[in-house]
């Protein structure tokens, strides 16, 4: 019989997955600061050198070509939630065949996906005109934009099989060594972005040279992978339908809410941007979206550990340490988004002029506040993202999402007919802050309370 005095036999276990969370935690934030930097320096060094070797306006023609495979690469199906809270419990189970099917159906889908995903661009490349496309501002850029556009496709569709060993990473919480393979992959980009721009100064190049090296890292971590989890080695006898129809369903939600907020916020607004000014507007656009990437690459490093770890907590209903990771993250990424947004407002015009040189030097204060109050409400939306994603409320998600990415393509039109780019990205912003940055803090406290209703108990991730 117990005594008083000592403590509950599963508190020690409990301890132990406490200490787990926030060791895989703390593990890879340190780690992703080097992959973030390096992502960060990356921009930082391409982005300049291009502008000087190709000029602004040929600069613009591979913003183009980037916000084209983004398009594409938004049509990977999100499998990775399902995935990895599935991964999570065969873990804390001890079921290996469970893992085994997880891993091996994820696989096949995407592959599928990916074949499926390249037919339909390939026959969109070969059919439809440049200027069609693009708008009559690029007519005659054929022989720049083709190789590029081909070069790419071919490296995305890779990076649709090769993401699945993020997903399976974040199952196992070992997002450290993604981190450390992607910081091996942004030097390599690096060097061959120097490389590139003193012997092959072409579009097609620097899009090789950044996003195959991303290929390379990619895969690198994936042969790691393979070789501590021979279970997760895809093999075809151990597909299921059953699985395979979960993880769709489930991923289709999820990828929802990535391909209508990237479709709608780069890829639409990128092209209205283009067809309204021509390449040289579109140039300072990617610019923008390059700089929301980069410094959300810093938010990433906390909010990509967390949600897995929130998710773990919640199967184990630990949702005192589930709030207290919400909590962290709602401080951290707020917090981040401030600092940026007052030094864009403050510095912007003077930062540009020096990073990028002339031809970006007549830009006011005015834009860079107008852009900064944009990015605050990107980063508090992606952080009730994350949330909503380690509650289990992806479908949830998914359906205000579309509503809102729908009200952000009407206020972006009209915002740049009747002012221009600054009042633009003033009514992005402030669609964003009154949809999903209203209703989703209530959806994930609902969650997150101590005592939630009971149909969100368990969380469901479709």
């Amino acid at each position: 019989m117990q005594s008083a005095g000592n403590p509950p036999m599963e508190i020690a276990p409990d301890t132990t997955h406490v200490r787990r969370r926030d060791r895989s935690i703390r593990l890879a934030v340190a780690t992703s600061l080097l992959s973030k930097a390096g992502t960060a320096g990356l921009q930082l060094l391409a982005i300049p050198i291009a502008i000087r070797v190709l000029g602004r306006a040929e600069f613009g023609i591979y913003t183009s070509v980037t916000l084209t495979l983004t398009t594409v690469s938004l049509f990977e199906v999100g499998v990775g939630p399902a995935l990895a809270h599935g991964l999570a419990k065969a873990s804390a189970s001890g079921d290996r065949d469970q893992a085994r099917t997880l891993a091996s159906t994820a696989f096949f889908v995407m592959l599928a996906v990916s074949l499926l995903v390249g037919l339909v661009a390939g026959v969109v490349l070969s059919t439809l005109p440049v200027a069609r496309l693009y708008g009559a501002a690029f007519a005659g850029q054929e022989s720049v934009l083709g190789p590029a556009l081909w070069t790419g496709l071919g490296l995305f569709l890779l990076l649709f099989l090769l993401n699945l060993t993020e997903r399976i990473r974040e199952g196992y919480l070992e997002i450290a060594t993604t981190n450390a393979c992607g910081a091996a992959g942004n030097l390599l980009a690096a060097l061959a972005v120097g490389i590139g721009v003193h012997f092959v100064p072409q579009v097609w190049f620097l899009v090789l040279a950044i996003h195959g090296s991303l290929v390379l890292a990619k895969l690198a971590n994936t042969v790691l992978l393979w070789r501590k989890r021979p279970e997760v080695i895809p093999s075809w006898s151990w597909f299921r339908p059953g699985t395979a129809k979960h993880l769709m369903g489930d991923g289709l939600a999820f990828s929802t809410c990535c391909l209508i907020t990237g479709i709608v916020e780069y890829n639409v607004v990128g092209w209205m941007v283009g067809r309204d000014g021509g390449p040289a507007a579109v140039a300072l656009y990617g610019v923008f979206v390059s700089l929301t990437i980069m410094q959300a690459g810093f938010v990433l490093m906390i909010s990509t550990p967390t949600w897995p770890a929130v998710a773990e907590a919640l199967a184990r209903d630990d949702r005192d340490w589930a709030r207290r990771a919400a909590t962290r993250l709602y401080r951290y990424g707020g917090g981040l988004a401030l600092l940026s947004a007052i030094g864009l407002t403050a510095f912007g015009p003077w930062v540009f002029r020096l990073w990028l040189g002339q031809e970006f030097a007549n830009l006011g204060h005015g834009i860079f506040a107008c852009y900064a109050f944009y990015f605050v409400a990107h980063i508090w939306r992606h952080l009730n993202h994350t949330l909503m994603i380690g509650t289990g409320q992806v479908t949830r998600m998914a359906r205000i999402q579309l509503f809102e990415s729908a009200l952000v393509a009407v206020a972006a039109w009209v915002g740049l007919h009747y002012g221009g780019l600054p009042v633009m990205l003033l009514c992005m912003g402030g669609v964003l802050l009154l949809m999903t940055g209203r209703i989703l803090p209530f959806m994930v406290a609902r969650v997150l309370s101590p005592s939630p209703p009971l149909s969100d108990s368990p969380p469901r991730s479709a």
